[in-house]
């Protein structure tokens, strides 16, 4: 992520560290439903080919959380606090860098979501395999 600067990926990562204690049950259904709405809505409009890799962890990411909040799929609760806080931050647009800017907008999603995917890996690809049994 060159295009952040150090103070910014500090401030991030400190948000999403934060974040990942204090996400209540309440939020976490709350992400899961406006990242619902959003993904659809972008879905809808088209993602750039150089995004597809981002939509791809974003998506797998919001899959894990419905599985989990509908008792599908069982994880500790702080990965559900990580990838809650990523789809909290992902739908707001009064994250760092607002996402109207096109492109330059969506560097801290992006960072945002290798944070959580760096974070909780093991059980993004233990979820991985349970899907594709």
């Amino acid at each position: 992520m060159r295009n952040l600067g150090r103070n910014d990926m500090t401030r991030l990562e400190g948000m999403f560290n934060n974040g990942l204690d204090s996400v209540s049950d309440k939020q976490v259904e709350r992400a899961a439903t406006r990242a619902e709405r959003k993904i659809n809505k972008l879905e809808g409009s088209g993602i750039p080919g150089s995004l597809e890799g981002l939509w791809q962890d974003i998506r797998l990411l919001y899959s894990l959380i419905t599985d989990s909040v509908r008792g599908r799929y069982k994880v500790p609760y702080r990965t559900i606090g990580a990838v809650a806080f990523t789809l909290l931050y992902l739908v707001n647009p009064f994250d760092l860098i607002p996402d109207i800017i096109p492109f330059v907008g969506y560097i801290d999603d992006a960072f945002v979501v290798s944070l959580c995917i760096k974070f909780i890996g093991t059980d993004l690809e233990k979820y991985r395999k349970w899907m594709q049994s």
